[in-house]
């Protein structure tokens, strides 16, 4: 039997709040649909995505109100997403923000899949589903409204998303969702917020990036603990212990992990990645928590990579990010004076 999806507890403590506000009684409804009040305030509880779905559902019928997502929100603190909240809050560029919530969402969730789509001109943050389970419109609502208020709290009130997608075909909801964002939303079959690559550039107000670097150790630590059986996780860890001493091959990996080279690229394919797609995924987390760490040079960060020299490194830090890694941490760095 296929085990059923869960959220933390502490997703749901902003509604709680909410319900408290309208003058509502938040226990007496949470434990109509098997939640406890208490729970939201304990990071270690999970609960069926069934019953947080039932539960919103409720709520939104209770109030009447198609922006509750948004409402809940507003009425959030980072610590109402664990770890990878304060991981958020920490701050960065834009684009190491996303790329953090899409690495990390995992330690919330497990019913939607976070997923970061670069291309030359935009950054689009997807939200699927990964295991069947359809998002409730409110939740996923929610997330993108916390995110979106974050930006605008940290880096500019009047910046919007180039575009808003949602997988929801209420006028009403779809409505709530161009008032808060600004933007029509585009009816599509995943949510999701793009933006202009540049604006994704620019750097989140009182970042901290040793801060950043601490909390995203501790959040890989969680990860791997949370899907040791995963072997995508093991690989990419094992990865980051192997690059420094120069890029290993897949055979390499096939060996380490006992199997044949052509059941792990099937392995891999499964997972939707390539050998190479792997590297540079690793190597780009490894990027984002060190480039921004003081007392790093582009050297020591070429060969912590595994690249066999800096100019190896730049080109493809490059093709990345659309700038040297000389023009990015100036960039960086004047944007935190």
């Amino acid at each position: 039997m296929t085990e059923q999806p869960k959220a933390v507890a502490m997703f749901l403590r902003p509604l709680a709040n909410l319900l408290q506000q309208h003058g509502d009684d938040p226990a007496a409804l949470f434990a109509e649909h098997g939640v406890s009040v208490e729970d939201t305030f304990n990071p270690e509880v999970w609960i069926s995505v069934d019953a947080t779905s039932a539960l919103l559902t409720a709520a939104e019928d209770r109030l009447q109100d198609p922006s509750l997502g948004i409402n809940m929100a507003r009425r959030s603190e980072y610590s109402a997403f664990g770890g990878l909240g304060l991981a958020l809050s920490a701050g960065g560029s834009m684009l190491s923000v996303l790329q953090r919530l899409a690495r990390y969402q995992r330690l919330i969730s497990d019913a939607v899949q976070a997923e970061l789509v670069v291309e030359d001109t935009t950054v689009c943050v997807q939200f699927r589903p990964s295991t069947g389970h359809v998002p409730h419109p409110q939740g996923i609502q929610y997330v993108m409204s916390s995110l979106m208020r974050l930006v605008r709290l940290r880096v500019d009130p009047a910046l919007n998303p180039l575009e808003v997608h949602v997988a929801s075909h209420d006028d009403d909801y779809c409505a709530s969702m161009a008032r808060y964002f600004r933007v029509a939303p585009t009816k599509s079959d995943y949510y999701g917020l793009t933006f202009d690559r540049k604006q994704a550039a620019a750097q989140l107000h009182s970042s901290d990036n040793r801060m950043v670097a601490m909390l995203e150790a501790t959040l890989n630590e969680r990860l791997a603990e949370q899907e040791k059986g995963s072997l995508v996780i093991q690989l990419s860890l094992w990865l980051e212990g192997q690059l420094p001493e120069g890029e290993p091959t897949m055979t390499d990996a096939a060996e380490r992990f006992h199997m044949s080279v052509r059941s792990l690229q099937r392995r891999l394919t499964d997972e939707d990645l390539s050998w190479k797609a792997l590297l540079e995924k690793t190597r780009r987390t490894l990027v984002e928590r060190h480039l921004a760490l003081p007392g790093t040079t582009i050297t020591q960060l070429a060969f912590m990579l595994g690249f066999s020299d800096v100019s190896a490194f730049s080109r493809a830090f490059k093709k990345w990010y659309g700038v040297s890694p000389t023009q990015f941490r100036a960039s960086e760095t004047s944007q935190n004076q």
